[in-house]
């Protein structure tokens, strides 16, 4: 009984640390514009943790804002953590939420004592994409006060302005109004697609153009699609392991405008997102209080269709260069079937990496001369 109380103790210890954390931040938004880096599908903007210069990525799929670099805090190992409530990542699971307050600032806001989550998010070896970014802002660091975000993509800035500014580029330009729900830290926009509405949370954290999870009640009268199966994706606190059904040239009617565009149905994906892919296909102006969202086409290319046919990808695990996804009509190779030479060179610790990209630029594994040990063995 008494290791029970000491359980819960400790329990209510670290929520209320968490609670009061989160209820003793102030955030103080600034007017104005920040050039931001538009590249590597993200929107990076300069910030300054503890004082450290440093980038984080702006996802308006988050409504917390969240450290994933340790490293840029100054002694972190001696803040005071609270533990409150849990992270979903779009494919449902959850991960416990550690908080502790740290000085943050950036050009379009600033706070003496910000509540961050502390995520360590999964990585894979052998990554291509190093990460460019140290923490993620998500939407608690906007709309505080009285002013109103655009996000520029034709000019590459994101601005927190005023209503005044916000009706004149309303009026000035081509902006138009769409259908949108805007509560809960979180900002939906309704698309048409094939003539049917569906609601999409705009999420600048997702690489993607549409995705949408599947159901059996769904169904496109477009057929041109490739089906995957295997672990496609990263969420903040895991690798997918599913199937996903990747469709081009998809018709899809927003903000006026009708655009062909990808789109993905996917078994292991459970949010329905618009990505950082469509969503910079547009500028955007967004009154969250008052739920208004204006949307104007740019000069983006939006794109429809696959850049290049790819049947296989390989990845590294437990130190194994393996089969991690295939298009489903494939049959050579299995998920989990470990090449073990490419090109009659051996797989070495010190050469899975450069095997692995080797594999994964190559669109025709016919064209290599692989050894293989079957998953089924």
């Amino acid at each position: 009984m008494n290791s029970i109380r000491l359980i819960v103790f400790f329990f209510l210890l670290h929520s209320c640390t968490a609670v009061r954390q989160l209820s003793s931040q102030k955030i103080k938004e600034n007017e104005g514009c920040a050039n931001a880096n538009f590249d590597y599908k993200s929107i990076l903007l300069d910030v300054e943790v503890d004082s450290v210069k440093t980038k984080f990525m702006l996802d308006t799929g988050s409504g917390l804002s969240v450290l994933i670099d340790s490293t840029v805090v100054t002694d972190f190992k001696n803040k005071e953590f609270g533990f409150l409530g849990s992270a979903k990542g779009a494919d449902r699971k959850k991960i416990k939420n550690r908080f502790f307050t740290t000085k943050l600032r950036s050009e379009l806001f600033e706070s003496e004592k910000k509540a961050l989550a502390y995520i360590n998010l999964p990585s894979a070896p052998c990554s291509p994409v190093k990460r460019n970014y140290t923490g993620i802002l998500g939407l608690d660091v906007f709309f505080n006060e009285e002013f109103l975000l655009q996000l520029d993509f034709t000019n590459k800035q994101v601005c927190n302005i005023n209503p005044k500014q916000f009706s004149n580029l309303v009026r000035q330009y081509d902006y138009k109004l769409v259908k949108s729900s805007c509560k809960k830290n979180q900002i939906f926009v309704w698309l048409n697609i094939e003539g049917h509405e569906f609601p999409f949370k705009m999420d600048t954290g997702y690489s993607g153009s549409i995705v949408m999870p599947y159901t059996e009640e769904l169904s496109f009268k477009n057929t041109d699609k490739v089906e995957y199966v295997g672990s496609l994706f990263q969420t903040i606190s895991s690798f997918t392991n599913g199937s996903e059904e990747v469709y081009s040239k998809m018709p899809v009617f927003f903000g006026g405008e009708l655009i062909n565009t990808k789109l993905n149905v996917s078994t292991t994906i459970k949010a329905q997102n618009i990505g950082i892919d469509f969503i910079k296909g547009f500028d955007w102006l967004i009154d969250y209080n008052n739920n208004k969202v204006y949307v104007k086409r740019n000069q983006s290319k939006i794109e429809s269709t696959f850049s290049r046919k790819v049947s296989y990808y390989a990845k590294v695990q437990d130190e194994k260069l393996v089969v991690a996804v295939k298009e489903k009509s494939q049959t050579r190779y299995q998920l989990g079937d470990q090449i073990t030479s490419v090109n009659r060179h051996k797989v070495l610790p010190e050469n899975i990496c450069q095997m692995m990209d080797l594999l994964n630029k190559t669109e025709d594994w016919s064209t290599l001369t692989l050894d293989v040990i079957s998953a089924q063995k």
